[in-house]
């Protein structure tokens, strides 16, 4: 029988419903669970500050897997991982960016910033809860403070073609040299090479001295594949993709109708 001792859970599509709410029995069973002394871990593509609102929400404390995977942190903050770009990397993505339709945002351990508010900008406030920094991104490498360093460049666009043409470019460009994803038809994440969530459930396996095997993850897309991976008990959400559903154990409800609580519940 599968002794679950960590739970590392997504956050878009997975812990929030469609309307980026946590439901009643999602909090309860992600609370009941701690109670139980099990770890839970928020692994997700957003920045550590937005995920510890979250935290605050849920009314629990844990681990945080930030910039899939690419940031570590414990429950006090400290890290156990980063994987950031370099700074070279960084102006050069912005640089290719600047010719193309794409809006994008750079992500940094301690902030996120954007060339001028748009709706892309107020869709990542109401998405994170936090507010963003506007700042000439082109030259953004060079003015960040002393320990602030590039995490993650997320590009977007309304068009799902235009997103499917300009990832196979930018893999064509630098992909031998960044980890480049879908994270959603609208979105496109660059990271650090050969970064993915599964560092993230590793590093805290490691530090918190839990078995892999008996940590549980829960994902709904192709960025969480990595996190499946490494766990022994990979659980996808019902609005997941079949082929993100082909690597987890098992299946649960969508996120419309509490199926991270559902999951929760059968193994506690």
């Amino acid at each position: 029988m599968f002794e679950c001792k960590l739970i590392c859970t997504d956050i878009d599509g997975t812990l929030l419903d469609p309307n980026h709410q946590i439901s009643a029995r999602t909090r309860e069973a992600l609370r009941h669970a701690r109670r139980r002394g099990i770890i839970v871990a928020l692994v997700s593509g957003r920045i550590a500050g937005s995920l510890t609102l979250i935290q605050q929400e849920l009314g629990i404390t844990g681990p945080l897997g930030c910039f899939n995977g690419s940031l570590v942190l414990d429950e006090e903050g400290k890290e156990l991982e980063a994987h950031p770009i370099s700074k070279e990397q960084c102006t050069n993505i912005l640089s290719y960016l600047a010719q193309t339709e794409l809006e994008y945002f750079v992500f940094t351990n301690e902030s996120w910033y954007m060339n001028e508010k748009n709706a892309w900008y107020d869709v990542e406030v109401t998405a994170s809860h936090t507010q963003g920094r506007i700042a000439t991104l082109n030259s953004l490498c060079d003015s960040l403070s002393e320990g602030e360093r590039p995490f993650k460049v997320l590009a977007m666009h309304n068009d799902s073609q235009y997103m499917r043409e300009q990832e196979k470019q930018l893999q064509k460009r630098i992909g031998s040299s960044l980890n480049i994803f879908s994270s959603s038809p609208r979105y496109i994440e660059i990271l650090a090479r050969g970064v993915d969530k599964g560092h993230a459930v590793r590093s805290l396996c490691e530090f918190y001295g839990v078995n892999p095997g008996s940590v549980m993850a829960v994902g709904d897309y192709y960025n969480d594949i990595g996190m499946f991976r490494a766990v022994g008990y990979a659980v996808a959400m019902g609005n997941a993709p079949q082929a993100v559903q082909a690597h987890a154990h098992a299946c649960t409800a969508s996120n419309s109708e509490d199926g991270l609580a559902l999951a929760i519940e059968a193994v506690l």
